[in-house]
């Protein structure tokens, strides 16, 4: 049951399966089987990738399967993406996503980082182990999440991070929140590792950015998984940092698709679904520019508003299926 995993961090959380939520239901089916081939109700759950500055795509993708009345039973999520899985537990409902949109809006750089030069000097000469301080960023946190503790959520909701010795990613669905987000947003090198529970933890995205195979570890059966892939670059980023931080992007988009292959062939074994909200693919922004997040927010909406009237589509044209 997942309230027994919503009370430890979970290492390696893949080797398990529990038997899902109970006394849960997805809102909408969109044709798809209301239970599983176990006969258990169908368990949905909205996936959030990580992905910085982009993750006001998400905001946009979001507000429209919510338009549509596709509602989560559980929400999982991955650096920017478990940030915005913990404000959309924290404020179930249309109302929570358009909130999620309009902080988005607002949302200027110097509320999520502050740059430091000394700081940065002494990072680069291994005097501390990362450039930037979190503290701005756990600032964020508080502001954005009304919450402390996950237990309080309205919304079940996990973060993954990675483990920085083992290299295993770790789900988070118990205790301090403001320590669950700044461990799975921690960019090596970038930002500070964070002990949580005895053991060192850095961005979850490393080791599992889009993490279907952990949600349905939670008994999530029916996902919708939330990027925030852009197009493809036609030149390396510039800036040493940025450089760096493109070439463990392309590492892990590698690792994420053998995931994804993964968690199909379970939902294929047991009557679930995984289904990708295509993304708008925009041009990506520089790593710490916030200015065009109603651009992508914008563009994210229309986008996945398209992708849903196709699958509208789709239904009314193809046989009923048995319920």
């Amino acid at each position: 049951m997942l309230d027994r995993y919503f009370g430890e961090a979970i290492p390696n959380a893949r080797e398990t399966v529990p038997a899902g939520l109970s006394g849960r239901f997805p809102r909408q089916s969109h044709g798809l089987p209301r239970t599983n081939r176990a006969g258990r109700p169908m368990t949905t759950a909205f996936v959030l990738s990580g992905g910085g500055n982009l993750g006001a795509m998400q905001a946009g993708s979001v507000l429209a399967l919510y338009e549509a009345g596709i509602e989560p039973d559980l929400l999982v999520g991955t650096s920017v993406g478990a940030m915005n899985a913990a404000f959309l537990a924290t404020r179930p409902g249309l109302e929570g996503a358009r909130a999620l949109q309009e902080a988005w809006l607002a949302l200027r750089r110097e509320e999520a980082v502050q740059l430091n030069p000394l700081r940065a000097f002494m990072g680069f000469f291994g005097l501390r182990n990362h450039l930037v301080s979190a503290a701005q960023l756990r600032r964020l946190f508080a502001k954005w999440i009304p919450i402390t503790r996950f237990e309080e959520a309205a919304v079940p909701f996990a973060a993954v991070a990675t483990d920085a010795l083992s290299g295993e990613p770790v789900v988070l669905s118990k205790g301090e929140i403001g320590d669950a987000l700044a461990a799975s947003s921690a960019i090596p090198g970038i930002f500070p590792p964070v002990r949580v529970q005895g053991r060192w933890l850095i961005d979850g995205s490393l080791s599992s950015n889009q993490p279907v195979l952990e949600a349905q570890d939670l008994g999530a059966d029916e996902i919708y998984l939330i990027t925030t892939a852009t197009a493809a670059r036609i030149s390396p980023p510039k800036g040493a940092v940025a450089i760096a931080m493109n070439s463990v992007s392309l590492l892990t988009t590698q690792a994420a698709r053998l995931q994804l292959e993964e968690a199909r062939r379970r939902a294929e074994q047991t009557g679930g679904h995984v289904l990708i909200v295509p993304s708008a693919e925009p041009s990506a922004p520089g790593r710490f520019d916030y200015r065009r997040s109603a651009e992508l927010c914008e563009r994210a909406y229309r986008r996945t508003q398209g992708w849903l009237s196709d699958l509208a589509a789709q239904e009314a044209t193809s046989s009923p299926r048995c319920e």
